[in-house]
């Protein structure tokens, strides 16, 4: 089936010969069964075609990057932007139109696969597959130079049941490294999903040290709190060592302090 998904790919976008050409049609007329797989195939095709549209200018994305940061005093909540929105500009027309090939043949039910007892399993298989083309945008996502696409990113990491190291690997480095304060709050609300894991415990703790913001500062030691998590002790005393360090956060540091202890 994916060989098959494949030629139809090539066919579609121009890319075989003239031989080839004339054996996949052929290949089409014997097999009517495969004729209708390419049909759905090829309208979906259409569809993308239909729904391309150019890149946001760079004067967009600076000006929605000037009023994140105007409202950086407010936490990031968890919106779902529109399908389109968050793929346009990502990937170029044969990445996109692979992805969409992924998602169709999730839809056709594998119909060419054996039939008797088979639906649990394809449930199964069905997915899995869409929480690996999930994982996939979201670390596709976090590596965008624009902070609502990285945004974009984080919330699409809210909707997986169980995410793999990758992602959260991917999640403590957007919260550690990301210039921008709201991208790491909401990063820090995706983590904290995931605080059954030992990794995202020790990725939590560990990044302390490493945050300047007042607003993710507080954040952190609240989360720490909730967890009662002993090993952010030390972390949170070398911050109160430092002079530059709001006063405001001081006093909530250290009343974190005395709550986990």
């Amino acid at each position: 089936m994916e060989k098959f998904e494949e030629q139809s790919m090539a066919y579609l976008a121009g890319e075989m010969s003239a031989t080839e050409e004339s054996a996949f049609e052929a290949f089409l007329k014997e097999n009517p069964g495969y004729q209708s797989r390419f049909e759905e195939v090829k309208s979906s095709w259409a569809l993308l075609s239909a729904l391309e549209s150019p890149e946001p200018s760079e004067a967009m994305d600076d000006a929605f990057i000037k009023m994140l940061d105007a409202a950086e005093q407010n936490k990031v909540k968890n919106t779902v932007p529109s399908f389109w929105s968050k793929w346009r500009g990502i990937f170029t027309p044969n990445m996109a139109f692979g992805m969409l090939l992924l998602l169709v043949g999730l839809g056709v039910g594998y119909q060419f696969g054996p039939k008797e007892n088979t639906l649990p399993q394809n449930n199964v298989v069905v997915e899995e597959e869409t929480e690996a083309v999930r994982q996939k945008l979201v670390l596709t996502l976090l590596e965008q130079p624009s902070a609502n696409q990285r945004l974009d990113g984080v919330n699409e990491a809210n909707k997986i049941k169980e995410v793999d190291d990758m992602v959260i690997s991917a999640l403590l480095q957007t919260l550690n490294n990301d210039p921008n304060v709201n991208v790491r709050l909401a990063a820090i609300e995706s983590l904290a999903s995931y605080v059954d894991k030992p990794i995202v415990r020790q990725g939590l703790v560990q990044s302390i040290a490493q945050q300047e913001s007042p607003l993710v500062q507080v954040t952190l030691a609240n989360l720490m709190v909730a967890l009662q998590e002993k090993s952010s002790i030390e972390p949170f005393k070398q911050l109160l060592k430092e002079k530059q360090l709001d006063t405001t956060v001081k006093k909530q540091i250290q009343k974190s302090i005395n709550s986990i202890i």
